[in-house]
């Protein structure tokens, strides 16, 4: 049942937020080159999947982690707009239409930290990862706070 809601209403925004995407993609090429970010990441059953969303950040040769307040400086000024609104989520309905995401849920790891805390994992990837999930709402006014002192 909830399969078929992400289904439906994943499809329904790729549809009509079709423009929205195109132009948003077209003014990410000018802003970073490379308007979609791709990574690895881990889902249900440990399955790994490749997340998409809109670039927010300068190219870098290196990176490490997922987030943080070391990041801010490469942040650009549209990809803060785009997160504000947390826009640059966009292209995760792909990740949806493909069952890789749900709308709720946790947030899909890096292969890193499943490795590094498996027992903790063991119990997160028995659910299908989402979009945005209960730490997002509660904390997103409080990220770069809480981050800061990663």
């Amino acid at each position: 049942m909830f399969r078929l809601f992400d289904f439906v209403f994943a499809l329904l925004g790729l549809v009509f937020g079709a423009p929205i995407f195109v132009v948003l993609t077209f003014i990410g090429l000018f802003d970073t080159g490379s308007p979609i970010f791709r990574q690895e990441r881990v889902g249900r059953d440990k399955r790994p999947f490749t997340l998409v969303k809109f670039r927010t950040m300068t190219v870098v040769d290196e990176d490490q982690g997922v987030s943080g307040a070391h990041k801010a400086s490469r942040v650009t000024p549209l990809g803060a707009k785009l997160r504000a609104k947390r826009m640059d989520e966009f292209p995760q309905l792909w990740n949806i239409i493909k069952g890789d995401l749900s709308f709720v849920g946790p947030r899909p790891p890096l292969r890193e930290y499943v490795e590094r805390f498996p027992d903790i994992y063991k119990e997160v990837l028995k659910s299908r990862p989402g979009v945005t999930g209960l730490a997002t709402i509660r904390f997103h006014k409080h990220e770069d706070k809480l981050l800061s002192r990663c």
